[in-house]
């Protein structure tokens, strides 16, 4: 599962958090036993893998980490008698089954999530050093790891390197172009280097696709103002307070959309 706090694009409003928390990592187990082959070198039928379920997974996700493909989430729901599947138990253990052909990758990926998981520990305590070594080896062992990708891209913003994250990013977009999460990292890598129209260009893509995603329509606005786009900027500080007017962000929308309308900026 994807995890690591995305870098907040308020930052210049003195706002603390972060931007989304998502679920721990995956629990990866031991492949479950296999029935031995009839005969010396015949190849057994399916080879499993067990996934325990942790808090915010979903199925998408986890056909994303061993199959590299998260349409593959309906064929997991049927395989475990899965009548919800977007509601899965914490706890629970999903069952992966793969073809002869599959099965080296499968183990491929399993390994990669241990140092993965590691880099995941070390961006919890703030140890940026140790996460992006434990990334870049995840993505030795399974550089199609999108999850490792985006998380080392992050940690890379963090350090400052930020046309490296910006490369990893457009590159993770460009692959998951539905993926909110990379949208507005890649809108986040772009608002910190001050290129404000290109950011809130991203934006506008998450949003056009997640129309409630609510750090985007802020990411969006924040980026308007910042590039002195006063009337798109006004309508985009209204929309976002359309989708949000109680909480400290609205608050923050509030004082910038009232400096516009006072002709302070």
């Amino acid at each position: 599962m994807r995890v690591g706090a995305a870098i907040l694009i308020g930052v210049a409003l003195g706002l603390a958090g972060c931007a989304k928390q998502v679920a721990p990592p995956p629990v990866v187990e031991s492949p479950a036993p296999v029935t031995p082959p009839s005969s010396p070198g015949e190849a057994p039928k399916s080879l499993t893998l067990a996934h325990t379920v942790r808090e915010g997974e979903t199925l998408a996700r986890i056909a994303d980490l061993y199959y590299a493909d998260p349409s593959r989430a309906r064929e997991l729901a049927a395989a475990n008698g899965l009548s919800d599947p977007d509601r899965l138990a914490p706890g629970s253990v999903i069952a992966l089954s793969f073809a002869p052909d599959e099965w080296d990758d499968a183990r491929r990926r399993a390994a990669a999530l241990e140092p993965y998981n590691r880099g995941v520990d070390a961006m919890a305590a703030d140890d940026f050093d140790r996460a992006q070594r434990e990334f870049e080896s995840s993505l030795q062992t399974a550089p199609e790891l999108t999850d490792a990708q985006y998380n080392l891209a992050l940690v890379l913003m963090k350090r400052g390197q930020h046309q490296e994250a910006e490369r990893m990013l457009t590159t993770l977009s460009s692959q998951r172009p539905q993926d909110a999460d990379i949208g507005f990292a890649l809108g986040n890598c772009l608002f910190y280097q001050t290129r404000y129209d290109e950011a809130a260009a991203a934006f506008h893509r998450v949003l056009a696709i997640h129309p409630r995603h609510l750090r985007a329509a802020f990411g969006e606005a924040l980026s308007l103002h910042e590039a002195g786009r006063r009337a798109e900027a006004t309508a985009a500080w209204n929309r976002y307070l359309a989708l949000d007017s109680d909480s400290s962000w609205a608050e923050a929308a509030r004082r910038y959309l009232g400096e516009l309308q006072g002709g302070e900026r």
